[in-house]
């Protein structure tokens, strides 16, 4: 019996909670198979019809389930998980060695949309290859097939051919009674993690244009991928690369270019992050790449940031090459800087895997621009960050960042209250921009309030950069004015930058007002701080990372977590 044709549309699913549903059939098959019980978000009730795709290696493991709404969409989808893994005729009941190779695929669908039709042409010219679904229905027999059989099947005749011998009919096969539906999916992935590459991976000429599987993306309703690492949501056709230059779709999938490829190492100050409380006054070896998600009319390293050509990356590097190095080097973290490390994600997410296992700490210099899955994973795999909060205002992001504010706000309270992240704010101050009173003061309070007072504020001095060489540099008057305002806010260790101040680069205990760590722009003058971070003349412990011996977790969470 032909399925009826549901007019009530698609649960709206937010791409966060798209991913939420993949990881949560995947956490259905662990439990399945002896693992924790797997929990259901409490958003994700309403009716829907969903198909559960499982592959192994690559390939087709299982795929079941429903082209109407059938209940909740959780148990539903949770039903056709478990259905898919255990009950589909074609394959073995999944074993639980088959789970770390499993790549879990949820497909949310739309309402079924009849077609009328005269004959197989112009049936066929009604598809849309690569963005309809298709159900034929003749005397009691249905079948389908989602519209991700575009990608091994791209011709409209090759497409309704296979489907037909799908049903078990032949090639001619004809009837006055055939129906026809066709029906749109939005899709997510969670796949399991790649092994990283290794340096024999990445030399020769193979590794220039190494491309590595992305994480945090989904398929649209019209066929495009769109990447959820970052609020500008890039919607890609084959070939295109998103904002950030990095992340491009290159047949059915994201990939993040040039992976191992980088613009070159420097070995820093930590200081010079600006980091004043994480290991102060060792060293750290710092690296980026190109490009970047946000477009800063003002940015200070715009020639990588903005730089379209992967040609500026002719250094190679795989994540072992890079503990490795930090090793030898002497230097106690790697810092992820330069352009935005977010966009490299998953190369950042393997070099910190290696850091950690050579008990290295790891450091992100970041501008915070990200969505809520991305940002989950990958702060997963950072020690300490130093975030930009580019100014305390909608229309400054818009019109001069080429963002928005409230991710960045979202980045800071998940930073500072859901992870054991060390978290810094460096905000550079534009003459006429960001720099007044008013905005200063919102800024600051808002600091103090959402984060805590005892969060570091760097106030950083611009100087003509870019496309914005209309501006003055920054009076140090300014920044002066910017620290008083925010100690007057409650902070407690503000500091200016890119400038000569003894005091203003000073760390201060809040307990007894003694100056315990003193510097002379990126070097230490001299620390009375014990191995705990706490004051020598009154015993208060400062807040941060002052342990010479830095315990590093040994295994992190592999990619996407919860």
């Amino acid at each position: 019996m032909a399925p009826s044709p549901s007019s009530k549309p698609a649960p709206a699913i937010p791409e966060r909670d798209g991913l939420r549903l993949a990881q949560l059939a995947r956490g259905a098959l662990e439990a399945a198979l002896g693992g924790p019980p797997c929990g259901h978000p409490e958003d994700c009730g309403e009716p829907g019809a969903s198909f559960v795709t499982l592959t192994l290696d690559g390939e087709l493991r299982g795929c079941l389930g429903s082209l109407t709404p059938n209940g909740s969409l959780v148990e539903d989808l949770l039903d056709h998980a478990r259905a898919a893994a255990f009950h589909d005729p074609r394959f073995d009941p999944l074993r639980r060695e088959e789970l770390p190779r499993l790549g879990v695929e949820v497909s949310l669908l739309s309402p079924l949309r009849p077609l009328a039709w005269s004959d197989e042409a112009d049936l066929l010219r009604q598809l849309r290859p690569g963005v309809d679904g298709l159900l034929l229905e003749c005397e009691g027999r249905n079948v389908t097939f989602l519209p991700q059989v575009w990608e091994e099947l791209p011709d409209p005749a090759a497409f309704l051919l296979a489907l037909k011998r799908k049903a078990g009919w032949p090639a001619g096969f004809w009837s006055p009674h055939l129906r026809a539906w066709t029906y749109t999916v939005e899709s997510w992935r969670d796949e399991p993690r790649p092994r990283p590459p290794t340096a024999a991976d990445l030399a020769g000429p193979a590794g220039a244009g190494f491309l590595y599987p992305a994480r945090h993306w989904h398929r649209l309703a019209d066929g495009r991928l769109r990447c959820d690492v970052c609020p500008h949501g890039c919607t890609l056709r084959e070939g295109q690369a998103g904002r950030c230059v990095l992340r491009r779709r290159e047949g059915n999938r994201l990939v993040l270019a040039a992976y191992g490829r980088t613009s070159g190492f420097c070995v820093d100050p930590i200081e010079k992050k600006p980091l004043h409380h994480f290991l102060p006054g060792s060293s750290v070896l710092s690296f980026g790449a190109v490009g970047c998600n946000l477009s800063c009319r003002f940015c200070q390293n715009w020639d990588l940031s903005r730089s379209r050509d992967l040609d500026r990356l002719r250094e190679r590097a795989a994540p072992e090459e890079v503990a490795a190095a930090a090793r030898r080097l002497g230097c106690r973290s790697v810092a992820f800087t330069y352009n935005e490390p977010a966009i490299c994600l998953e190369y950042v997410s393997d070099v910190a895997e290696a850091c950690h296992a050579a008990g290295v700490a790891t450091v992100a210099v970041t501008a915070g621009y990200l969505e809520a899955a991305a940002r989950r994973d990958f702060f997963t795999h950072i020690d300490a960050a130093n975030v930009d909060l580019k100014a305390f205002s909608e229309d400054f992001y818009r019109r001069v960042a080429g963002g928005s504010l409230q991710p960045v706000l979202d980045t800071l309270r998940h930073l500072v209250h859901e992870t054991d992240v060390w978290t810094e704010i460096t905000t550079l101050l534009i003459p006429g921009l960001n720099d007044s009173d008013d905005e200063l003061r919102r800024l600051t309070a808002w600091i103090a309030t959402e984060l805590g007072p005892e969060v570091p504020l760097h106030f950083s001095a611009f100087h003509p950069d870019h496309r914005m060489l209309d501006r003055p540099a920054t009076p140090f008057t300014t920044l002066r004015r910017a620290r008083g305002l925010a100690r007057e806010a409650g902070l407690q260790f503000v500091y200016t930058g890119n400038v000569r101040d003894p005091d203003g680069e000073a760390t201060r205990c809040p307990g007894c007002g003694a100056t315990v760590i003193r510097r002379d722009g990126y070097r230490l003058l001299g620390e009375d701080l014990d191995a705990e971070g706490r004051c020598g003349p009154c015993g208060t412990r400062l807040p941060g990372r002052f342990a010479p011996d830095l315990v590093l977790p040994t295994a992190r969470s592999p990619g996407n977590p919860a």
